[in-house]
């Protein structure tokens, strides 16, 4: 190497070229050598040289360019005369990584955390900032896009203008709760800023029936469960604080509340009661201006009836044949009515055994068969078993 302005230890951005020139001296005896040839290399990917070979002037000195690689960090190359101590001569030098723009929401009015109707555009725009060594970056294309069905951006590419921003208008998605959309830039850290917002509900469109429909009662006795409508926008979102009104129609069954709002989810539900008279009746919910109101309800009021069965087994368990539940084992029965527990094939040994007050008579312990017995009083009777107690169980409502 020279003694001065050699070109090594230099820094520069990877890709670049270094901004001084690599410089050696050859020198015969101590007398500077015009006419040598100096071969140059730079190793390593995209790495180049100006001069593969350049000749030493009168002064000795031999001279290239030196273009570092794609690779940060540490770069190498050499200068090699044929024959000459010293040869190869190493220059190293540091790649810098180039700088990467960044992209992030505006520190102001980005635009970010708005609240809307759904299917309608946000009041404010999408704002991002896209900066190079933190100075604003004009000019670069900045791609959007909305997720969910419905949801939109106009445009769905904007570029960054003179002060690094670049906005785009956001039409929510169809479905009411938390929302989202990106900008991308590629290449860029920060990429993709994801905005979020929430879609609330449009106006109240439509009834429908959610659940409760054609159900049975014994007479006097609540049903199983309450009947459910929904009010709905156009795209289903459900809307909380619309007034349902209630009512039977033939009077066979009581419904209340007779008017209940809307909930969470836009349900709202009310509970229906046999009456006293067996027969079917009709329930109505209306909600007056919507699509679908009233809705229809049927339900069924039964006699109580005069049997009823269980099986017992075969494993732990007490099963009612007519309803299908089980420990407890729930039937219903009238006054001198009768329940007739019924063993299962291969079932282990078990028992009906009356527990509580009032009670009735428990059965063997047995493993087949079957075991009857007529309620004279009315009253709710409980039993399990005698060899798996509460682990089986069952209850024999008496009207």
């Amino acid at each position: 190497m020279t003694g001065t302005a050699s070109g090594d230890g230099q820094t520069a951005q990877v890709g670049t070229m270094l901004p001084n020139p690599l410089r050696v001296v050859v020198t015969l005896s101590g007398a500077p050598q015009p006419g040598k040839t100096v071969t140059w290399a730079a190793p390593g990917a995209g790495a180049s040289v100006g001069s593969p070979a350049a000749v030493t002037d009168a002064s000795g000195i031999a001279t290239t360019t030196w273009t570092l690689g794609s690779t940060a960090g540490t770069q190498n190359a050499t200068a090699t005369l044929a024959g000459a101590t010293g040869s190869p001569v190493t220059f190293a030098a540091t790649a810098a990584a180039l700088p990467v723009p960044v992209i992030q929401m505006t520190a102001s009015a980005s635009g970010n955390a708005q609240t809307g109707v759904v299917a309608t555009a946000l009041a404010n725009p999408l704002r991002v900032l896209v900066t190079l060594s933190a100075t604003p970056q004009a000019g670069d294309t900045v791609t959007w896009a909305a997720v969910g069905t419905g949801a939109s951006v106009t445009p769905p590419k904007s570029v960054t203008d003179a002060t690094g921003v670049a906005t785009t208008a956001w039409t929510l998605g169809h479905t009411a709760g938390s929302q989202s959309a990106t900008a991308t830039l590629a290449g860029a850290t920060g990429s993709p800023v994801t905005f979020s917002a929430t879609g609330t509900p449009g106006a109240a469109t439509q009834l429908t029936l959610v659940s409760g429909n054609s159900q049975s009662a014994v007479t006097s006795t609540a049903f199983t469960n309450p009947l459910v409508v929904k009010v709905a926008d156009q795209f289903g979102n459900g809307i909380a604080g619309d007034t349902v009104a209630w009512l039977s129609l033939h009077g066979v069954t009581s419904v209340l509340p007779a008017k209940a709002a809307s909930g969470a989810g836009g349900l709202a539900q009310a509970s229906l009661t046999a009456g006293g008279t067996a027969g079917a009746d009709t329930i109505t919910a209306t909600s007056a201006g919507l699509t679908g109101s009233p809705v229809r309800f049927s339900a069924t009021v039964t006699s109580v009836p005069t049997t009823a069965s269980v099986t017992v087994g075969p494993s732990i368990v007490f099963t009612s044949v007519k309803n299908n539940s089980s420990n407890p084992a729930v039937d219903t029965v009238a006054v001198n009515g009768t329940v007739t527990w019924t063993w299962a094939a291969g079932s282990i040994q078990h028992s009906v055994q009356s527990t509580g007050s009032p009670s009735f008579t428990s059965s063997a312990i047995q493993s087949s068969g079957t075991y009857s017995f007529t309620f004279t009083v009315a009253g709710t009777y409980t039993y399990d078993c005698a060899v798996h107690g509460t682990s089986m169980s069952g209850r024999v409502v008496v009207k």
